[in-house]
């Protein structure tokens, strides 16, 4: 089944006050044996659709209605909304199945309508804002911990504390992990679940670093010598042909930066201290020396896969999601390791989707029901096949697809040091206005990194 959710125009009118993007349902399933594929709403691609629908309300309706019926095992029925976005076609239709498995098999008279909308380079954290804020929009949903704040403050989240803590798989899940959900928003409770966790790591070719001279660093420095060696001129015809390191110096990049401003001792809070300016300008140094491809200032993802790929670059900073491509194209010769820090701080960037129950939530126990199902439970299991995204849980570690990848053990063990960006109401700014402009500038010497982290720093903290 499909589903087109349309907006009431009061909402509609306060979506667009938000946000110049708006999210469209694109796919959805109800009931035990739907089936339901949707188009896939990939991040930063600003797809055109119809907002989240505000008046579609999260219901969690068995334990207030008696008339909605028992099951056969004398549980009441209840039924929860549950809102997502995907990066893909693959990835819609895997949710919408273990929607279907969970609808089929969870034995409680619980029953999961879910409703696909477009990630919209952010949208879709401010379309279901104003939607539940409306009094509409979902019981349960995926989420992003930049998001956390904003909607803590309007105490839109369920406390899940009680549930975890009666929770016995919930040691399967590190304590880094349950740090970062639960400093995202900054209230002292329990109001985001972890889901996925996809740290960014250093990949390598083994080949280049044997030809550069080099071994795998444990120290920032090391990193930074690694880079320098591997720019090499491997043909002898004077000109560099491999570049030691994939600057992503265009869209995605302000995540990579954060791992220099911790090794200089700086941090988020506040970019234009003189830790945070070294930091910038070992980070600019890399371009500035030639350690790069001349291409760099605007490269963005796609860029930064076809330099590592070809055998243009000798390091890339990307996470378990593209490992595949490393193993399918490279097979032995490559390899990966945790970002390098120093004694002043080590840092790492973390992708994640999470989830949420929300407070309007008649029956938060059916709809922590589901969370488990989605991270220890089966449907944890087929999400983690699917996508080889996870936490690391003994359901996940225990699949022959775990123990193939290589690169699961990297991603797990650079969790401990791994953070988001600080959820400030103005980080989506930053990232999709701010960041590439003044960084292009500053890589190509057109600003001093001096002014461009004052721009950044004005943009991201106000100051």
């Amino acid at each position: 089944m499909k589903k087109i959710s349309i907006m009431t125009a009061a909402v509609t009118a306060a979506v667009l006050t938000l946000s110049a993007c708006s999210g469209g349902s694109v796919g959805s399933t109800g009931s035990p044996g739907g089936n339901g594929a949707g188009g896939a709403g990939s991040p930063g691609a600003g797809e055109a659709a119809s907002s989240p629908d505000a008046d579609a309300k999260g219901t969690g309706a068995g334990t207030d209605s008696p008339a909605q019926g028992m099951d056969e095992a004398g549980a009441k029925e209840v039924e929860l909304m549950f809102w997502y976005w995907a990066d893909n076609t693959e990835q819609s239709d895997l949710i919408l199945g273990i929607v279907e498995d969970f609808n089929r098999d969870n034995g409680r008279g619980i029953t999961v309508k879910a409703e696909e909308y477009p990630w919209n380079g952010g949208g879709f954290s401010e379309d279901t804002f104003t939607a539940v804020m409306g009094g509409g929009g979902p019981d349960v949903s995926t989420f992003k911990l930049s998001a956390g704040k904003m909607y803590a403050a309007n105490q839109l989240l369920a406390d899940m504390s009680s549930y975890v803590e009666n929770w016995d798989d919930a040691g399967q899940i590190s304590d880094a992990a349950w740090n970062i959900v639960k400093e995202s928003t900054g209230n002292g409770q329990l109001n985001v679940m972890p889901w996925t966790l996809e740290p960014l790591y250093v990949y390598y070719r083994p080949s280049y670093f044997e030809k550069a001279g080099v071994s795998v660093p444990t120290t920032f420095d090391q990193w930074l010598e690694c880079i320098e060696k591997c720019t090499m001129d491997t043909d002898g015809d004077g000109q560099t042909d491999v570049y030691g390191y994939g600057l992503r110096g265009a869209n995605g990049g302000q995540e990579h930066l954060g791992s220099f401003l911790y090794a200089y001792g700086a941090d988020w809070s506040d970019l234009t201290t003189p830790e945070a300016v070294e930091a910038y300008q070992a980070y600019l140094g890399i371009y500035e020396n030639g350690w790069a491809p001349e291409s760099a200032p605007n490269a963005g993802y796609a860029e930064l896969v076809d330099g590592f790929k070809s055998g243009l670059t000798a390091m890339m900073l990307h996470h378990v999601g593209s490992s595949s491509i490393w193993l399918e194209t490279f097979g032995d010769d490559v390899d990966a390791f945790v970002m390098p820090g120093t004694q002043k701080g080590q840092w790492t960037c973390t992708g994640d989707t999470e989830l949420v129950v929300y407070e309007q939530c008649r029956d938060k126990e059916a709809a922590f029901e589901f969370i488990k199902y989605m991270i220890t439970g089966d449907g944890g299991t087929k999400w983690f096949k699917g996508t080889g995204k996870g936490l690391g849980t003994d359901n996940v570690t225990s699949t022959p697809e775990y123990a193939a990848n290589p690169f699961q053990e990297v991603s797990a063990q650079s969790i401990p040091i791994a953070g988001v960006l600080p959820p400030t109401d103005t980080v989506t700014e930053f990232i999709n206005s701010v960041w590439s402009n003044t960084n292009q500038q500053a890589l190509l010497g057109q600003v001093t990194p001096e002014e461009a982290l004052e721009v950044m720093n004005q943009s991201l903290n106000g100051q």
